[in-house]
């Protein structure tokens, strides 16, 4: 339904913009929900991404937009923007996108913006740069709710009601601190609907709070939040000072955007989408990932090229190459995929490593075995029985070798504090395709003496 829906807008407004009906492209722009306008603009072209984006007349639905686009978009539609207008978007975003927003501004744009500004909002966003990118401090918003734990049920009530608390982004948690600011408690706004008025926040407040650190990465705050689920999570810094919050919908932009950064490094192609990339921009992207695939498959030419003789005399093992190679690929990819998902998501401990690889290892013999005595009793009945045992071998071992390095490889990264998503796609697949080739034709040519 949604993507639907999606679909008829970009058609829609495509279509109105090759006629140039500017009048009604704006009034649906009006209407539009501004969380339905970027997908549209990823299918425009630069030209009139810009000039859509200029028929968004109101600064708080522009800075949500632009903080919501991909980095190359965004850019694309800031080129054509003064300084002011720059200005005043920033000034009606969140300071958590502001901070992101402002990131992606070359230095010297950026504290022209910064500089124009209110000052108020500058310096809450400038304070928020201090912390490095992908920490819990860039992504927190330093808006929140911290009262005194001596205030009475009625006393908070009338301080929500006051014009200072009236543009908190969540307002569902009151904070307390203590008379050095630093966190002591917490207590949700139903409690103090359920308690008398009289009674003091420290008599009702949650003691034992979960909160992070402004060094703390992003990954690490959003399994926090997911593990609790808590609709946001206090942010304190070195002397347990509340300084902002991190908010459960920063926290599904946060795994968005790790999960899909893993899949790419999976796959070889980088860290970053490439569909809305130059082509030789992705290119130059995807170039060095396919290196190890190139280098391993020169590798596995020249074990081929070893067993040379032994092809001549019994040249149709060749045949069989590809299945060999093609099992081992596939459970070496599922292996990688299951252990790297695991360990982004905490279900898998890299203290854990020798009970995940042994038990990769364990299922990778058994399909090993299954696979191997099928393709075997397969090929018997056209060649000899030590051939449908070579086969069998070679399939059975390339199975086994690789869910043993599709398990192992992506839990030593992880270990020695590498993403292990990049262990895994051609990293694992040219190392199975080495290993399988160099067993299989070794194998094969003590059985059949060749």
């Amino acid at each position: 339904m949604l993507v639907e829906r999606n679909k008829i807008l970009t058609e829609t407004i495509i279509r109105l913009m090759r006629r140039g009906s500017v009048a009604r492209l704006a009034k649906i722009i009006s209407k539009v929900h501004a969380a339905d306008l970027p997908a549209v603009f990823s299918s425009l072209s630069v030209s009139n991404q810009r000039k859509l984006f200029q028929l968004i007349h109101d600064s708080e639905k522009k800075g949500f937009v632009v903080s919501e686009l991909d980095e190359d978009i965004s850019l694309n539609i800031i080129e054509g923007l003064s300084l002011e207008e720059l200005a005043e978007i920033i000034e009606n975003m969140p300071s958590d996108d502001s901070v992101a927003f402002i990131r992606m501004l070359p230095q010297d744009k950026a504290d022209a913006v910064l500089g124009m500004m209110k000052k108020t909002e500058s310096e809450e966003v400038e304070g928020l740069l201090q912390y490095k990118d992908d920490t819990a401090g860039s992504i927190m918003i330093p808006d929140f709710i911290a009262l005194k734990e001596n205030m009475t049920a009625k006393d908070v009530i009338e301080s929500l009601q006051s014009k200072e608390y009236l543009d908190v982004e969540m307002p569902f948690y009151i904070y307390v601190v203590d008379e050095k600011e630093r966190l002591v408690g917490v207590s949700s706004l139903r409690q103090f609907v359920v308690v008398p008025s009289s009674t003091p926040l420290h008599n009702f407040m949650m003691k034992e709070v979960i909160s992070v650190t402004t060094d703390m990465d992003q990954e690490e705050v959003a399994k926090i939040v997911a593990r609790y689920n808590i609709l946001a999570v206090p942010v304190v810094d070195e002397d347990e000072k509340m300084v902002g919050i991190v908010t459960v919908d920063d926290v599904i932009d946060v795994f968005r955007e790790e999960a899909t950064e893993d899949i790419l490094k999976m796959a070889g192609v980088g860290e970053e989408f490439v569909e809305t990339k130059s082509i030789g921009r992705s290119t130059r992207i995807r170039l060095p990932w396919l290196f190890a695939s190139f280098l391993g498959g020169i590798i596995a030419i020249f074990i081929i090229g070893y067993f040379e003789e032994s092809l001549k005399q019994v040249s149709y093992l060749a045949l069989f190459i590809p299945v060999i190679m093609g099992m081992g690929g596939n459970i070496g990819i599922q292996s990688s995929t299951i252990v790297v998902r695991g360990i982004a998501t905490g279900r898998i401990n890299i203290r854990d490593l020798w009970s995940v690889v042994s038990k990769e290892l364990a299922i990778g013999i058994i399909l090993g075995v299954f696979y191997g005595v099928l393709l075997g009793t397969l090929v018997q009945f056209r060649y000899s029985i030590d051939v449908a045992i070579s086969v069998a071998i070679g399939v059975v071992s390339s199975m086994t070798v690789a869910a043993l390095v599709g398990s192992f490889m992506p839990m030593m990264f992880a270990r020695i504090h590498i993403d292990p998503a990049v262990a895994t796609g051609p990293f694992v697949t040219s190392s199975i395709d080495i290993l399988s080739v160099l067993i299989y034709f070794q194998v094969a040519t003590i059985l059949l003496g060749i």
